[in-house]
């Protein structure tokens, strides 16, 4: 057994990296929808719908593999808003919290398997730089927590370790359902190769415990439509879940008319930026045409209202002392008014790229190369685990007496499976799915060469130990490339120190803190359209939104009409799930209904949800167009009985009850 000095060392180190991970994360939050994906916004409608005393299944269709209750993956961001508030602060703060924790409890495990710090801390750096999504925590820190409790077991087979594993199991089947079925399996498979032919009673004991953890799900699902109808749905959304996302193989790409080594051209330097504090007297809406007319660019806020920080693509004269002089603005910051040249200093050019400004070989090593590279790695962490476990001369070779090679093996089980399914689509957002047990088990492959080779020839570990250092800086910098980690770490302040990490970090909070209220620092036309959602709908009003637009109901702060979010990949057609959905929409007030336009209209929601569309025609009529994302118009419907007004900003029906 290691010392107790290492054994500090490995948990101040993760603790460290846990730390890192956050300020990574947190710092470079930003960007249209303040950092969070788009799908990230069908859960916090549900945590806002469950903190106004709406349940799924009851209230509203959720038979997407989460609603057992408690639905921990959107219950969790309810409690977060209701510890911090409503606001997007409440959500990062948890969400980040929970990959950085999951980032640490990676570095322990990893470093656990490996025996050694360096090969752990190498597979966690390259999982945190792939960027898991806020929203998929779950498939991270669960994960972590999994493989923290199989090693445990695996040392000591109590039944307090046993208990330990069932309750990760059960969590992570309220987050997802089939996160349980894939940790059911490897932990299956762990307490069989533990216990042998002793092995029944302790899998049945974990599996009742698991049981045990769901039964109140199992009851609240019987209680709303049934558990076994419930169970049908979830397996017939998941089948058409999985068609619609599977694609073909990513295959690498290369150009043999590339030279061997070549020059990176200099890069472009950024336009300045300046800061402009707008007059008190002007609304939000005309402070966003002033900036259009303006031609004030990627605005960021500093501090309030009034103030806010401006890319200037034209820094002409002409241009600077239009902006200068108009009414419109108070003052300014980084242009002199007399002379209207610019004063702020300029922003420090973009690397050159390569190294020293070359690169080698880049027809070979392209961007495009990263994730087919890094899933080759995944597929060859697991194979490779399963071969030192399977095969005698390997096994004897590897063995290390502080991790049994029960556990190696149930986590490779675990690694082939997520990499199956989670891997089906080549999109580089799947990689961090897989993130936790390749890791591991690739830190585990680092230490376990290292030792096999012990024994060799000098040349022959020099040759290993070469091998290894291309194969690992091959996969730190398509890892790199993959979530564009150099331009993240540059985000995140660090540049300037300490003060530069701390300034970034507040104005990060400054402006999650006032979202959704604010609608500052978002998709300019998104906001725009919440804000007329929500100036010309009461608080107690719903929304209909039948297109990929989640979002849409958080920034305009309105519920769910009809009980249903999702109007996409066949989900909820039948003609049942349609005359619920009718049902609903039928006993509430919805004035109004963002639909796709007619050329989308027949072949998208009028062709899967036939009911739901003459429903709409019958009691809806069509009152104009709404852009809520760029590029994406929707149709606007109205309650043809409900009087309203006439919005003086967007010229569409308002029903304010002005």
């Amino acid at each position: 057994m290691r010392s107790v000095r290492w054994r500090v060392s490995v948990v101040l180190i993760a603790f460290l990296i846990g730390a890192a991970a956050f300020v990574y994360r947190f710092n470079t939050l930003g960007g249209p929808l303040a950092g969070f994906d788009n799908e990230h916004f069908f859960l916090l409608v549900r945590a806002e719908a469950m903190l106004d005393g709406e349940l799924p299944l009851r209230d509203y269709a959720d038979t997407e593999l989460r609603s057992l209750w408690p639905p921990l993956s959107y219950a969790t961001s309810a409690i977060a808003m209701q510890a911090g508030g409503r606001s997007l602060l409440s959500e990062a703060v948890m969400t980040v919290g929970l990959l950085a924790v999951g980032a640490a409890l990676v570095f322990w495990a990893a470093a656990t398997f490996a025996q050694a710090i360096w090969p752990a801390v190498l597979t966690t750096v390259v999982a945190v730089a792939l960027g898991p999504t806020l929203y998929n925590y779950p498939k991270i820190t669960p994960y972590a927590f999994a493989v923290v409790a199989m090693l445990a077991y695996a040392r000591r087979p109590d039944a307090w370790r046993l208990l330990f594993l069932a309750a990760v199991v059960a969590v992570a089947t309220l987050y997802r359902h089939d996160h349980g079925v894939y940790l059911g399996v490897s932990v299956a498979v762990l307490i069989l190769l533990v216990n042998g032919r002793r092995a029944a009673r302790p899998l049945l004991a974990c599996a009742a415990l698991v049981l045990a953890g769901l039964t109140p799900g199992i009851v609240f699902a019987q209680q709303h439509g049934g558990f076994l109808s419930y169970l049908r749905e979830c397996l017939t959304l998941s089948r058409r879940e999985v068609s619609r996302t599977v694609s073909g193989g990513a295959r690498f790409q290369v150009d043999w008319s590339q030279p061997l080594l070549a020059r990176v051209p200099p890069a472009e330097p950024p336009p300045p930026r300046i800061a402009v504090r707008w007059a008190d007297t002007i609304t939000a809406d005309q402070r966003v045409q002033a900036e259009q007319e303006l031609a004030l660019l990627d605005r960021s806020p500093r501090g309030d209202e009034r103030n806010w920080s401006y890319v200037i693509d034209d820094p002409s004269h002409e241009r600077l002392g239009r902006i200068v002089q108009d009414a419109r603005v108070a003052d300014t910051d980084g242009i002199d008014r007399r002379e209207f040249v610019i004063t702020a200093a300029a922003p420090p050019p973009p690397p050159r790229g390569g190294v020293f400004g070359w690169v080698v070989a880049p027809g070979v090593l392209r961007a495009g190369n990263a994730v087919p590279w890094l899933r080759l790695i995944a597929w060859s962490v697991v194979i490779v685990s399963i071969g030192c476990v399977a095969w005698a001369p390997l096994r004897r070779a590897v063995a290390h007496p502080a991790v049994p090679l029960s556990v190696v093996a149930a986590l490779a089980v675990l690694g082939a499976l997520l990499c199956l399914v989670f891997l089906r689509n080549i999109a580089a957002y799947r990689l961090p799915d897989v993130a936790v047990p390749i890791a591991v088990l690739g830190a585990w492959v680092l230490a376990a060469t290292a030792r096999a080779t012990q024994a060799a020839p000098v040349a022959v570990r020099v040759t290993v130990a070469m091998m290894l250092a291309v194969v690992v800086g091959l996969t730190v910098f398509s890892a790199a490339v993959v979530d564009a980690a150099p331009e993240q770490v540059r985000a995140t302040g660090i540049g300037a120190g300490p003060v530069g990490l701390e300034n970034r970090s507040r104005e990060v909070r400054d402006v999650l803190a006032a979202l959704p209220a604010s609608m500052n620092a978002i998709d300019q036309k998104l906001a725009g359209a919440a804000a007329y959602l929500g100036r010309c709908t009461r608080p107690s009003d719903r929304l209909l939104v039948a297109d990929y637009v989640p979002e849409l109901y958080y920034f305009a702060r309105r519920g769910i009409a009809a009980g249903q979010m999702v109007f996409f990949g066949g989900f909820y057609t039948s003609t049942d799930a349609q005359r619920a959905t009718i049902d609903r929409w039928s006993g509430q007030s919805v004035p109004i209904a963002l639909v796709q336009p007619a050329e989308r209209f027949s072949s998208e929601f009028g062709g899967d949800y036939p009911q739901l569309a003459e429903y709409l025609r019958t009691h809806y009529e069509r009152a104009g167009q709404l852009e809520v994302r760029e590029g994406l118009p929707l149709d606007v419907w109205v309650a043809a009985a409900q009087p309203g007004r006439t919005d003086t900003e967007t010229g569409l029906p308002c029903f304010d009850a002005r």
